[in-house]
């Protein structure tokens, strides 16, 4: 089942769905295997209520922008989708056993801008990684569907134009905290922000410990940007989760 309570999927109808390999491990090594999943993400949707509005497959998961009117139709559509996957994958790998993390993580598209963005987001993940300098080089992901005829009215539905779509891609300010992340790249962009701040402001991590006008703020921004957890700020920072408590306490 998505991680997301029923109430909250009541009236919704888009959702960013994103999959991840067990233990964080590729599962879509080689070109092949990218280009199958893809073919069964495609292939079930004539079985189930639901339609494709944006995808990209990764190394080790993949994100897609599902649309349907039925969350029953997403949990037995995303089953039969990573169900069939599974069973190709094993057997071309030779090997027995679970593939994916979980079953799946589900988001609901709360609004136009929201909308927008997750397909931004998608479309970018191969940017974001590093594996290429614009989405539209890219060859396991939706970029280029959205610009065949036969796509034009859904693009012109969400994007202005062909040229408004191909200058969004190009823009470096997606808000990625607004959507399901692979845990590892989350994980990189906080503490590369940490270690940015002090880099910044020209101080070292064991200062965190005994200056607390220096720990305030670090404590606010992750706080705020990452809404993490007591313990996570914890983990982070290295400093004890009461004197954690202590400051954003002053914020309630």
């Amino acid at each position: 089942m998505p991680r997301l309570a029923r109430n909250k999927l009541e009236g919704k109808e888009l959702f960013h769905v994103m999959v991840q390999g067990i233990k964080k491990e590729k599962i879509f090594f080689e070109e092949r295997e990218k280009y199958e999943y893809i073919k069964l993400l495609n292939k079930y949707t004539k079985e189930y209520d639901v339609n494709i509005v944006s995808y990209c497959i990764m190394d080790n998961h993949s994100h897609t922008l599902i649309h349907t009117k039925n969350i029953q139709e997403l949990t037995k559509y995303m089953h039969k989708l990573n169900t069939s996957y599974a069973i190709y994958y094993n057997k071309n790998k030779s090997r027995v056993g679970y593939v994916y993390r979980d079953r799946f993580k589900a988001q609901v598209i709360e609004d136009e801008k929201h909308l927008y963005n997750c397909i931004l987001y998608i479309h970018n993940n191969p940017v974001k990684a590093e594996i290429c300098k614009q989405a539209g080089e890219y060859k396991y992901s939706s970029y280029k569907k959205f610009l065949k005829n036969e796509n034009s009215k859904m693009l012109t539905s969400i994007f202005k134009s062909k040229k408004e779509y191909i200058i969004a891609h190009s823009k470096t300010n997606i808000l990625t905290n607004d959507f399901i992340e692979v845990e590892e790249d989350k994980e990189k962009e906080i503490v590369d922000y940490i270690q940015n701040y002090l880099n910044i402001n020209k101080i070292d991590k064991k200062d965190l410990y005994i200056n607390k006008e220096m720990l305030i703020p670090i404590v606010l921004e992750l706080y705020n940007i990452y809404k993490l957890s007591n313990r996570q700020l914890e983990k982070y920072l290295y400093v004890s989760r009461e004197k954690i408590r202590k400051i954003l306490n002053k914020l309630e």
